[in-house]
Protein backbone atom coordinates (compact mmCIF):
# COMPACT_ATOMS: atom_id res chain seq x y z
CA UNK A 1 0.00 0.00 0.00
CA UNK A 2 2.78 2.44 0.92
CA UNK A 3 4.54 1.92 -2.44
CA UNK A 4 1.29 2.58 -4.31
CA UNK A 5 0.71 5.79 -2.33
CA UNK A 6 4.28 6.98 -3.00
CA UNK A 7 3.86 6.42 -6.73
CA UNK A 8 0.75 8.59 -6.67
CA UNK A 9 2.32 11.44 -4.67
CA UNK A 10 6.00 11.53 -5.62
CA UNK A 11 7.15 14.78 -7.22
CA UNK A 12 7.92 15.12 -10.90
CA UNK A 13 11.56 15.70 -11.80
CA UNK A 14 12.37 18.33 -14.42
CA UNK A 15 15.95 18.63 -15.67
CA UNK A 16 17.60 21.16 -17.94
CA UNK A 17 20.97 21.67 -19.57
CA UNK A 18 22.53 25.02 -18.74
CA UNK A 19 25.82 26.67 -19.60
CA UNK A 20 28.66 27.15 -17.13
CA UNK A 21 27.79 30.86 -16.92
CA UNK A 22 24.15 30.06 -16.16
CA UNK A 23 25.24 27.57 -13.49
CA UNK A 24 27.43 30.23 -11.87
CA UNK A 25 24.45 32.58 -11.80
CA UNK A 26 22.26 29.92 -10.21
CA UNK A 27 24.92 29.10 -7.63
CA UNK A 28 25.26 32.81 -6.75
CA UNK A 29 21.49 33.06 -6.33
CA UNK A 30 21.51 29.96 -4.15
CA UNK A 31 24.15 31.52 -1.88
CA UNK A 32 22.47 34.93 -1.71
CA UNK A 33 18.94 33.61 -1.11
CA UNK A 34 19.79 30.49 0.92
CA UNK A 35 17.51 28.53 -1.42
CA UNK A 36 18.11 25.22 -3.18
CA UNK A 37 18.22 24.99 -6.96
CA UNK A 38 14.82 23.26 -6.83
CA UNK A 39 13.33 26.08 -4.75
CA UNK A 40 14.70 28.69 -7.17
CA UNK A 41 13.32 26.84 -10.19
CA UNK A 42 9.89 26.38 -8.62
CA UNK A 43 9.78 30.10 -7.83
CA UNK A 44 10.91 31.01 -11.35
CA UNK A 45 8.26 28.74 -12.89
CA UNK A 46 5.55 30.29 -10.67
CA UNK A 47 6.67 33.80 -11.60
CA UNK A 48 6.61 32.99 -15.32
CA UNK A 49 3.14 31.44 -15.08
CA UNK A 50 1.84 34.44 -13.10
CA UNK A 51 3.31 36.87 -15.64
CA UNK A 52 1.83 34.92 -18.53
CA UNK A 53 -1.58 34.73 -16.83
CA UNK A 54 -1.55 38.49 -16.18
CA UNK A 55 -0.12 39.73 -19.49
CA UNK A 56 -0.38 36.87 -21.98
CA UNK A 57 3.39 37.22 -22.50
CA UNK A 58 6.44 35.51 -21.06
CA UNK A 59 8.59 38.65 -21.12
CA UNK A 60 8.18 42.17 -19.85
CA UNK A 61 7.56 45.15 -22.12
CA UNK A 62 11.18 46.28 -21.63
CA UNK A 63 12.43 43.02 -23.17
CA UNK A 64 10.47 43.52 -26.42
Amino acid sequence: MRDKLYKLTRPTIVSARISDDELESVERLMEETHMTASQLMRRAFRMMVERFNETGQLHSAEQS
